[in-house]
């Protein structure tokens, strides 16, 4: 079992219905570096020997993917490598020049 979801559950629809723009771009930028760090987590983790006592345990693959999604989130909105700063400064540049 393979868990994709980055927080998009916690997401509150009211909330988000009336949140500024700005504020939303800046989330979905923050949720978009989070799931690019998920990835790389998980690419890494595929790249490990697999041997020892736990390692093929479908039980213990769930719990590592949950543990990726919490460090990628945690990555993510402690800075996390830029990506979401840099994403959110050139979207929110081109919008203010396409709004010219």
């Amino acid at each position: 079992m393979e868990i994709v979801d980055i927080g998009v559950q916690r997401t509150d629809l009211k909330t988000w219905s009336t949140a500024p723009k700005e504020k939303k771009l800046k989330t979905a930028c923050q949720e978009f570096e989070s799931f690019f760090i998920y990835e790389l987590l998980k690419s890494a983790k595929k790249a490990q020997p697999k041997n020892g006592l736990f390692h093929n345990q479908k039980e213990m693959e769930s719990y590592s993917s949950m543990m990726d999604m919490e460090f990628a989130k945690n990555i993510a909105q402690g800075g996390g490598m830029g990506l979401g700063n840099i994403l959110f400064e050139q979207l929110q540049s081109s919008e203010k020049d396409a709004a010219k």
